[in-house]
Protein backbone atom coordinates (compact mmCIF):
# COMPACT_ATOMS: atom_id res chain seq x y z
CA UNK A 1 0.00 0.00 0.00
CA UNK A 2 1.76 3.41 -1.17
CA UNK A 3 0.34 7.01 -0.22
CA UNK A 4 -0.89 8.84 -2.87
CA UNK A 5 0.86 11.10 -4.96
CA UNK A 6 0.15 14.55 -5.91
CA UNK A 7 -1.48 14.23 -9.49
CA UNK A 8 -4.01 10.90 -8.05
CA UNK A 9 -7.71 11.52 -7.99
CA UNK A 10 -8.87 11.98 -4.49
CA UNK A 11 -12.08 10.62 -5.61
CA UNK A 12 -13.00 8.50 -8.73
CA UNK A 13 -16.66 7.93 -9.34
CA UNK A 14 -18.46 7.66 -5.99
CA UNK A 15 -15.93 6.65 -4.44
CA UNK A 16 -13.19 8.15 -2.40
CA UNK A 17 -9.57 7.63 -3.10
CA UNK A 18 -7.64 6.81 -0.24
CA UNK A 19 -4.24 5.02 -1.10
CA UNK A 20 -2.70 3.31 -4.26
CA UNK A 21 -2.43 -0.38 -3.99
CA UNK A 22 -0.21 -1.03 -7.07
CA UNK A 23 0.75 0.56 -10.08
CA UNK A 24 1.40 -1.41 -13.63
CA UNK A 25 2.32 0.05 -17.53
CA UNK A 26 -1.08 0.61 -18.12
CA UNK A 27 -3.21 0.96 -14.68
CA UNK A 28 -3.03 2.53 -11.57
CA UNK A 29 -4.93 0.25 -8.76
CA UNK A 30 -5.93 2.54 -5.62
CA UNK A 31 -7.62 2.02 -2.55
CA UNK A 32 -10.99 3.41 -2.17
CA UNK A 33 -14.04 3.70 -0.07
CA UNK A 34 -17.84 3.84 -0.37
CA UNK A 35 -20.14 6.31 0.84
CA UNK A 36 -21.12 3.33 3.10
CA UNK A 37 -17.39 2.47 4.21
CA UNK A 38 -16.89 -0.50 2.11
CA UNK A 39 -13.30 -0.73 0.91
CA UNK A 40 -12.61 -1.47 -3.00
CA UNK A 41 -10.09 -1.95 -5.63
CA UNK A 42 -10.32 1.08 -8.00
CA UNK A 43 -8.57 0.68 -11.46
CA UNK A 44 -8.16 3.45 -13.39
CA UNK A 45 -5.95 3.38 -16.80
CA UNK A 46 -2.70 5.44 -17.37
CA UNK A 47 -4.17 8.55 -19.47
CA UNK A 48 -2.31 8.10 -22.56
CA UNK A 49 -4.01 4.82 -23.42
CA UNK A 50 -7.42 6.37 -22.84
CA UNK A 51 -6.49 8.60 -25.66
CA UNK A 52 -5.59 5.29 -28.23
CA UNK A 53 -8.19 4.26 -30.99
CA UNK A 54 -10.18 1.49 -29.34
CA UNK A 55 -9.05 1.97 -26.02
CA UNK A 56 -12.30 2.31 -24.29
CA UNK A 57 -13.62 -0.90 -26.35
CA UNK A 58 -10.79 -2.89 -25.08
CA UNK A 59 -11.95 -1.63 -21.34
CA UNK A 60 -15.56 -2.31 -21.76
CA UNK A 61 -14.82 -6.19 -23.03
CA UNK A 62 -12.29 -6.48 -19.68
CA UNK A 63 -15.36 -4.99 -17.75
CA UNK A 64 -17.23 -7.98 -19.02
CA UNK A 65 -14.81 -10.47 -18.83
CA UNK A 66 -13.99 -10.13 -14.89
CA UNK A 67 -17.82 -9.57 -14.49
CA UNK A 68 -18.58 -12.74 -16.06
CA UNK A 69 -15.90 -14.52 -14.52
CA UNK A 70 -17.46 -13.96 -10.94
CA UNK A 71 -16.55 -13.56 -7.68
CA UNK A 72 -16.00 -16.74 -6.28
CA UNK A 73 -12.24 -17.33 -7.92
CA UNK A 74 -11.97 -13.64 -8.99
CA UNK A 75 -12.74 -10.41 -7.37
CA UNK A 76 -16.33 -9.68 -7.79
CA UNK A 77 -17.09 -6.32 -10.30
CA UNK A 78 -19.09 -3.56 -8.52
CA UNK A 79 -19.23 -0.69 -10.81
CA UNK A 80 -17.55 0.64 -13.57
CA UNK A 81 -17.64 3.26 -16.04
CA UNK A 82 -15.67 3.26 -19.28
CA UNK A 83 -17.29 6.21 -20.98
CA UNK A 84 -15.79 8.48 -17.88
CA UNK A 85 -13.60 10.91 -18.80
CA UNK A 86 -10.90 8.84 -16.76
CA UNK A 87 -12.81 5.20 -17.55
CA UNK A 88 -12.18 3.21 -14.18
CA UNK A 89 -13.48 -0.12 -12.40
CA UNK A 90 -13.88 -1.38 -9.12
CA UNK A 91 -14.26 -4.52 -7.38
CA UNK A 92 -13.67 -5.91 -3.81
CA UNK A 93 -10.81 -5.30 -2.40
CA UNK A 94 -10.09 -8.53 -1.04
CA UNK A 95 -6.52 -8.38 1.80
CA UNK A 96 -4.30 -10.64 -0.41
CA UNK A 97 -0.60 -10.88 -1.44
CA UNK A 98 0.07 -11.73 -4.97
CA UNK A 99 1.77 -14.90 -5.90
CA UNK A 100 4.76 -13.05 -7.32
CA UNK A 101 4.99 -10.88 -3.74
CA UNK A 102 4.72 -13.99 -1.80
CA UNK A 103 7.77 -16.03 -3.17
CA UNK A 104 9.64 -12.80 -3.71
CA UNK A 105 9.35 -12.41 0.24
CA UNK A 106 9.07 -15.26 1.71
CA UNK A 107 10.08 -17.44 -0.44
CA UNK A 108 8.34 -20.80 -2.50
CA UNK A 109 5.66 -22.40 -1.44
CA UNK A 110 5.26 -25.40 0.54
CA UNK A 111 3.83 -28.70 -1.50
CA UNK A 112 0.69 -28.66 0.26
CA UNK A 113 0.11 -24.99 -0.19
CA UNK A 114 0.86 -25.76 -3.67
CA UNK A 115 -1.82 -28.12 -4.04
CA UNK A 116 -4.48 -25.97 -3.11
CA UNK A 117 -3.13 -23.30 -5.38
CA UNK A 118 -3.21 -25.83 -8.57
CA UNK A 119 -6.59 -26.96 -7.11
CA UNK A 120 -8.02 -23.16 -7.03
CA UNK A 121 -6.82 -21.90 -10.35
CA UNK A 122 -7.85 -24.55 -12.08
CA UNK A 123 -11.55 -24.33 -10.70
CA UNK A 124 -11.37 -20.64 -11.71
CA UNK A 125 -10.20 -21.29 -15.07
CA UNK A 126 -13.16 -24.01 -15.86
CA UNK A 127 -15.11 -21.11 -14.70
CA UNK A 128 -14.05 -18.47 -16.93
CA UNK A 129 -13.80 -21.08 -19.83
CA UNK A 130 -17.31 -21.91 -19.41
CA UNK A 131 -17.89 -18.23 -19.94
CA UNK A 132 -16.31 -18.59 -23.48
CA UNK A 133 -13.24 -16.58 -22.29
CA UNK A 134 -9.48 -17.11 -22.49
CA UNK A 135 -7.74 -15.27 -19.57
CA UNK A 136 -4.25 -15.16 -21.75
CA UNK A 137 -2.12 -13.51 -18.51
CA UNK A 138 -2.29 -16.52 -16.18
CA UNK A 139 1.04 -15.26 -14.30
CA UNK A 140 2.51 -15.27 -10.34
CA UNK A 141 1.28 -11.14 -10.79
CA UNK A 142 -2.19 -11.89 -11.73
CA UNK A 143 -3.01 -14.58 -8.49
CA UNK A 144 -3.80 -12.89 -5.29
CA UNK A 145 -3.42 -15.34 -2.04
CA UNK A 146 -6.04 -15.02 0.26
CA UNK A 147 -6.60 -16.32 3.54
CA UNK A 148 -8.99 -18.47 2.22
CA UNK A 149 -7.89 -19.14 -1.38
CA UNK A 150 -6.15 -17.61 -4.65
CA UNK A 151 -8.01 -15.47 -7.01
CA UNK A 152 -7.29 -14.95 -10.36
CA UNK A 153 -7.36 -11.36 -11.84
CA UNK A 154 -6.48 -9.02 -14.56
CA UNK A 155 -8.67 -9.41 -17.72
CA UNK A 156 -7.17 -6.94 -19.32
CA UNK A 157 -5.93 -8.94 -22.59
CA UNK A 158 -8.70 -11.44 -22.15
CA UNK A 159 -10.53 -12.85 -25.76
CA UNK A 160 -13.44 -14.93 -26.68
CA UNK A 161 -12.36 -18.10 -27.57
CA UNK A 162 -8.60 -17.73 -28.98
CA UNK A 163 -6.38 -14.53 -29.08
CA UNK A 164 -5.55 -12.69 -32.70
CA UNK A 165 -2.00 -11.42 -31.24
CA UNK A 166 1.23 -11.93 -29.33
CA UNK A 167 -0.10 -10.34 -26.12
CA UNK A 168 0.65 -11.96 -22.63
CA UNK A 169 3.65 -12.33 -20.46
CA UNK A 170 7.22 -13.29 -21.41
CA UNK A 171 7.93 -16.54 -19.55
CA UNK A 172 4.38 -17.50 -18.85
CA UNK A 173 2.98 -17.55 -22.41
CA UNK A 174 2.61 -20.74 -24.47
CA UNK A 175 4.06 -21.43 -27.57
CA UNK A 176 1.20 -20.56 -29.56
CA UNK A 177 0.58 -17.89 -28.02
CA UNK A 178 3.56 -16.33 -28.60
CA UNK A 179 2.88 -17.05 -32.39
CA UNK A 180 -0.56 -15.03 -32.03
CA UNK A 181 -2.68 -17.84 -32.05
CA UNK A 182 -3.84 -19.42 -28.33
CA UNK A 183 -7.41 -20.96 -27.31
CA UNK A 184 -7.67 -22.24 -23.80
CA UNK A 185 -4.78 -24.82 -23.90
CA UNK A 186 -2.58 -21.56 -23.69
CA UNK A 187 -4.24 -20.75 -20.21
CA UNK A 188 -3.32 -24.56 -18.85
CA UNK A 189 0.09 -24.10 -19.66
CA UNK A 190 0.04 -20.86 -18.09
CA UNK A 191 -0.76 -22.29 -15.21
CA UNK A 192 1.75 -24.82 -15.48
CA UNK A 193 4.45 -21.99 -15.45
CA UNK A 194 2.81 -20.42 -12.21
CA UNK A 195 2.59 -23.66 -10.49
CA UNK A 196 6.41 -24.14 -10.94
CA UNK A 197 7.27 -20.71 -10.04
CA UNK A 198 5.04 -21.40 -6.97
CA UNK A 199 7.02 -24.28 -5.89
CA UNK A 200 10.89 -23.04 -6.57
CA UNK A 201 13.41 -24.43 -8.30
CA UNK A 202 14.10 -27.40 -5.89
CA UNK A 203 10.64 -29.60 -5.02
CA UNK A 204 10.05 -33.11 -4.09
CA UNK A 205 6.31 -33.54 -4.52
CA UNK A 206 6.40 -36.08 -7.95
CA UNK A 207 2.81 -36.27 -8.16
CA UNK A 208 2.77 -32.39 -8.56
CA UNK A 209 5.89 -32.08 -10.88
CA UNK A 210 4.23 -34.89 -12.79
CA UNK A 211 0.91 -32.61 -13.04
CA UNK A 212 2.87 -29.15 -14.52
CA UNK A 213 4.81 -30.91 -16.93
CA UNK A 214 2.15 -31.79 -18.64
CA UNK A 215 0.47 -28.37 -18.45
CA UNK A 216 3.45 -26.89 -20.24
CA UNK A 217 4.12 -29.91 -23.07
CA UNK A 218 5.51 -27.81 -26.19
CA UNK A 219 1.73 -28.76 -28.14
CA UNK A 220 -1.68 -27.97 -27.00
CA UNK A 221 -3.11 -31.61 -27.78
CA UNK A 222 -0.84 -32.93 -25.62
CA UNK A 223 -2.02 -30.82 -22.95
CA UNK A 224 -4.59 -32.00 -20.16
CA UNK A 225 -8.20 -30.40 -20.69
CA UNK A 226 -9.00 -28.04 -17.32
CA UNK A 227 -11.82 -30.62 -16.82
CA UNK A 228 -9.06 -33.23 -16.75
CA UNK A 229 -7.36 -31.12 -14.80
CA UNK A 230 -9.53 -30.56 -11.97
CA UNK A 231 -10.19 -33.81 -11.73
CA UNK A 232 -6.64 -35.06 -11.25
CA UNK A 233 -6.39 -31.99 -8.85
CA UNK A 234 -9.22 -33.09 -6.91
CA UNK A 235 -7.06 -37.10 -6.33
CA UNK A 236 -4.47 -34.59 -4.89
CA UNK A 237 -6.39 -32.84 -2.55
CA UNK A 238 -8.15 -36.29 -1.48
CA UNK A 239 -8.22 -34.75 2.16
CA UNK A 240 -9.26 -31.38 2.18
CA UNK A 241 -8.18 -29.48 5.38
CA UNK A 242 -10.36 -28.86 7.95
CA UNK A 243 -12.69 -25.52 7.22
CA UNK A 244 -11.05 -22.40 8.58
CA UNK A 245 -7.36 -23.76 8.59
CA UNK A 246 -4.80 -22.29 7.35
CA UNK A 247 -3.54 -23.06 3.55
CA UNK A 248 -0.56 -20.38 3.31
CA UNK A 249 2.33 -20.51 5.49
CA UNK A 250 2.20 -17.91 8.31
CA UNK A 251 4.93 -15.21 7.16
CA UNK A 252 2.51 -14.85 4.32
CA UNK A 253 -0.45 -15.30 6.07
CA UNK A 254 0.98 -11.85 8.41
CA UNK A 255 1.33 -10.38 4.96
CA UNK A 256 -1.95 -10.69 4.50
CA UNK A 257 -3.02 -9.40 7.81
CA UNK A 258 -0.57 -6.29 7.78
CA UNK A 259 -2.24 -5.76 3.70
CA UNK A 260 -5.89 -5.36 5.79
CA UNK A 261 -4.42 -3.27 8.69
CA UNK A 262 -3.19 -0.73 5.63
CA UNK A 263 -6.52 -1.11 4.47
CA UNK A 264 -8.45 0.42 7.59
CA UNK A 265 -5.16 3.03 8.11
CA UNK A 266 -4.16 4.29 4.72
CA UNK A 267 -0.65 6.12 4.42
CA UNK A 268 -0.67 9.32 5.20
CA UNK A 269 0.19 12.08 2.49
CA UNK A 270 3.55 13.00 1.09
CA UNK A 271 5.27 15.49 3.58
CA UNK A 272 7.71 18.13 1.59
CA UNK A 273 11.26 17.26 2.06
CA UNK A 274 13.43 19.85 3.69
CA UNK A 275 15.27 22.07 1.05
CA UNK A 276 18.00 22.52 3.37
CA UNK A 277 18.95 18.92 3.43
CA UNK A 278 21.68 18.29 1.03
CA UNK A 279 20.99 14.46 -0.83
CA UNK A 280 23.12 12.94 -3.93
CA UNK A 281 20.88 12.34 -6.73
CA UNK A 282 19.85 9.60 -6.76
CA UNK A 283 18.91 9.17 -2.80
CA UNK A 284 16.36 6.56 -3.53
CA UNK A 285 16.26 3.03 -4.29
CA UNK A 286 16.28 0.70 -6.56
CA UNK A 287 13.90 -2.56 -7.19
CA UNK A 288 14.67 -5.62 -9.32
CA UNK A 289 12.25 -8.54 -9.84
CA UNK A 290 12.37 -11.06 -12.23
CA UNK A 291 10.01 -13.31 -13.28
CA UNK A 292 11.00 -15.91 -11.28
CA UNK A 293 11.21 -14.41 -8.21
CA UNK A 294 14.11 -12.55 -7.77
CA UNK A 295 13.93 -9.06 -5.56
CA UNK A 296 16.82 -7.02 -4.86
CA UNK A 297 17.15 -3.50 -2.94
CA UNK A 298 20.29 -1.32 -4.54
CA UNK A 299 20.42 1.78 -2.90
CA UNK A 300 22.83 5.03 -4.18
CA UNK A 301 24.75 6.66 -1.95
CA UNK A 302 23.63 10.18 -0.33
CA UNK A 303 24.93 12.99 2.02
CA UNK A 304 22.55 13.00 4.82
CA UNK A 305 18.95 12.17 3.77
CA UNK A 306 17.55 8.49 4.09
CA UNK A 307 16.73 6.87 1.09
CA UNK A 308 12.94 6.94 0.30
CA UNK A 309 10.57 3.78 -0.73
CA UNK A 310 10.53 2.83 -3.90
CA UNK A 311 8.17 3.39 -6.22
CA UNK A 312 6.45 -0.05 -7.16
CA UNK A 313 6.32 -1.51 -11.00
CA UNK A 314 2.94 -3.23 -11.04
CA UNK A 315 0.45 -5.60 -10.80
CA UNK A 316 -1.05 -6.02 -8.70
CA UNK A 317 2.67 -6.39 -10.15
CA UNK A 318 4.77 -4.92 -9.14
CA UNK A 319 8.79 -5.23 -8.20
CA UNK A 320 9.10 -5.37 -4.90
CA UNK A 321 12.31 -5.56 -2.35
CA UNK A 322 12.62 -8.77 -0.99
CA UNK A 323 15.18 -10.50 1.11
CA UNK A 324 18.18 -8.65 0.13
CA UNK A 325 18.25 -5.63 2.37
CA UNK A 326 20.57 -2.20 2.64
CA UNK A 327 22.13 -0.84 6.05
CA UNK A 328 20.11 2.07 7.56
CA UNK A 329 20.87 5.45 6.31
CA UNK A 330 21.92 7.91 9.11
CA UNK A 331 19.53 10.18 10.46
CA UNK A 332 19.18 13.39 8.76
CA UNK A 333 20.06 16.96 10.09
CA UNK A 334 18.72 20.06 9.14
CA UNK A 335 22.02 22.04 7.40
CA UNK A 336 22.61 25.40 7.77
CA UNK A 337 23.38 25.92 4.18
CA UNK A 338 20.98 28.84 2.05
CA UNK A 339 17.69 28.47 0.34
CA UNK A 340 18.08 26.23 -2.95
CA UNK A 341 17.99 28.17 -6.05
CA UNK A 342 15.31 27.87 -8.31
CA UNK A 343 17.41 27.34 -11.46
CA UNK A 344 16.77 24.55 -13.55
CA UNK A 345 19.20 21.70 -13.69
CA UNK A 346 19.88 19.36 -16.30
CA UNK A 347 19.32 15.95 -16.09
CA UNK A 348 21.13 13.14 -18.79
CA UNK A 349 19.54 9.65 -18.72
CA UNK A 350 21.88 7.14 -20.49
CA UNK A 351 20.64 3.14 -20.36
CA UNK A 352 22.68 1.18 -22.21
CA UNK A 353 23.26 -2.66 -22.44
CA UNK A 354 20.75 -4.99 -23.84
CA UNK A 355 17.77 -4.46 -25.10
CA UNK A 356 15.22 -3.11 -26.21
CA UNK A 357 13.46 -2.10 -23.10
CA UNK A 358 9.62 -1.79 -23.23
CA UNK A 359 6.93 0.05 -21.06
CA UNK A 360 9.91 3.04 -20.27
CA UNK A 361 8.98 5.58 -18.26
CA UNK A 362 9.68 8.53 -16.05
CA UNK A 363 8.73 11.41 -14.07
CA UNK A 364 10.32 14.27 -12.80
CA UNK A 365 8.38 16.03 -10.14
CA UNK A 366 5.44 13.94 -11.12
CA UNK A 367 5.70 14.83 -14.53
CA UNK A 368 5.23 11.65 -16.66
CA UNK A 369 7.02 11.06 -19.82
CA UNK A 370 6.34 7.71 -21.20
CA UNK A 371 8.78 6.72 -24.43
CA UNK A 372 7.82 3.34 -24.34
CA UNK A 373 9.55 0.77 -26.19
CA UNK A 374 12.92 1.49 -27.10
CA UNK A 375 16.33 0.19 -28.36
CA UNK A 376 19.46 0.68 -26.68
CA UNK A 377 21.47 2.99 -25.80
CA UNK A 378 19.16 5.22 -25.19
CA UNK A 379 19.67 8.54 -23.89
CA UNK A 380 17.99 11.51 -22.77
CA UNK A 381 18.16 14.94 -21.31
CA UNK A 382 16.28 17.42 -19.82
CA UNK A 383 15.96 20.20 -17.97
CA UNK A 384 14.09 20.48 -14.72
CA UNK A 385 13.27 23.39 -12.86
CA UNK A 386 13.36 22.05 -8.17
CA UNK A 387 10.07 22.28 -7.14
CA UNK A 388 10.56 23.70 -3.02
CA UNK A 389 14.04 23.10 -3.58
CA UNK A 390 14.14 19.55 -4.47
CA UNK A 391 13.89 17.16 -8.33
CA UNK A 392 11.92 13.88 -7.64
CA UNK A 393 13.13 11.41 -9.96
CA UNK A 394 11.47 8.02 -10.66
CA UNK A 395 12.05 5.32 -13.63
CA UNK A 396 10.97 2.29 -14.64
CA UNK A 397 10.90 0.09 -17.29
CA UNK A 398 11.24 -3.64 -18.54
CA UNK A 399 13.69 -6.06 -20.52
CA UNK A 400 13.55 -9.65 -21.40
CA UNK A 401 17.76 -10.42 -21.15
CA UNK A 402 20.91 -9.86 -20.37
CA UNK A 403 21.90 -6.77 -18.45
CA UNK A 404 21.42 -2.95 -18.52
CA UNK A 405 22.85 -0.19 -16.82
CA UNK A 406 21.54 3.38 -15.88
CA UNK A 407 23.73 6.10 -15.43
CA UNK A 408 22.01 9.48 -14.51
CA UNK A 409 24.23 12.68 -14.99
CA UNK A 410 23.40 15.76 -13.44
CA UNK A 411 25.06 19.03 -14.74
CA UNK A 412 27.42 16.55 -16.21
CA UNK A 413 28.79 14.77 -12.92
CA UNK A 414 27.07 11.52 -12.67
CA UNK A 415 25.36 11.09 -10.07
CA UNK A 416 24.30 7.29 -10.05
CA UNK A 417 25.60 4.25 -12.03
CA UNK A 418 23.72 0.97 -11.43
CA UNK A 419 23.83 -2.22 -13.71
CA UNK A 420 21.20 -4.35 -13.27
CA UNK A 421 20.63 -7.62 -12.64
CA UNK A 422 23.53 -7.64 -10.25
CA UNK A 423 26.40 -10.00 -10.94
CA UNK A 424 25.85 -11.46 -7.46
CA UNK A 425 21.93 -12.47 -8.44
CA UNK A 426 23.50 -13.51 -12.15
CA UNK A 427 25.55 -15.96 -10.27
CA UNK A 428 23.55 -17.20 -7.72
CA UNK A 429 19.91 -17.34 -9.55
CA UNK A 430 19.15 -19.66 -12.75
CA UNK A 431 17.44 -17.17 -15.68
CA UNK A 432 14.04 -18.47 -15.17
CA UNK A 433 14.33 -16.57 -11.89
CA UNK A 434 15.58 -13.64 -13.20
CA UNK A 435 14.00 -12.78 -16.63
CA UNK A 436 11.99 -10.96 -17.53
CA UNK A 437 12.93 -7.87 -15.25
CA UNK A 438 11.31 -5.04 -14.28
CA UNK A 439 13.40 -1.99 -12.74
CA UNK A 440 12.21 0.57 -10.52
CA UNK A 441 14.46 3.20 -9.48
CA UNK A 442 13.96 6.83 -7.74
CA UNK A 443 14.46 9.31 -5.40
CA UNK A 444 14.44 13.04 -4.31
CA UNK A 445 17.24 15.47 -3.99
CA UNK A 446 17.86 18.80 -2.59
CA UNK A 447 20.14 21.27 -4.62
CA UNK A 448 21.41 23.11 -1.92
CA UNK A 449 24.82 23.09 -2.64
CA UNK A 450 27.14 21.19 -5.06
CA UNK A 451 26.84 17.42 -5.69
CA UNK A 452 30.27 15.15 -5.23
CA UNK A 453 31.53 15.15 -8.56
CA UNK A 454 32.95 12.38 -10.63
CA UNK A 455 34.28 11.29 -13.55
CA UNK A 456 32.04 10.81 -16.59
Amino acid sequence: MERLEQDDPRAVGPYRILARIATGGMAVVYLGRSRGGRAVAVKVPHAEYVREPGFRDRFRHEVAAATAAGGTYSPPVLDADPDAAAPWMATEFLPSVTLRDAVERHGPLPADSVRRLAAGLAEALAVIHRAGIVHLDVKPANVLLTADGPRLLDFGIAARTRSTGPAGSHGFMSPEQMAGDAGPPSDVYSLGATLEYARGPRSTDETLDEVIADCRRADPADRPTVPELTGRLATLASHPAPSGAAWLPPSVLAAIDRQQSAAANPPPPPTPVSPGWRTVLIAGAAVLAGAGGLGAVLTASGDDEPSPDPKDSGTPNNARPAASSTAPSPTPTPSPSPSPSAEPVTLEFVITGDGPLSDLTYWLNGRQSRPGSVSLPWRRTVEVRPERGTVDLQLRYNFPSGTTRVQVFRDGARATDQTFPSGESMKSLPDRYLYPCDVVMGGAYAVAGPLPDSDV
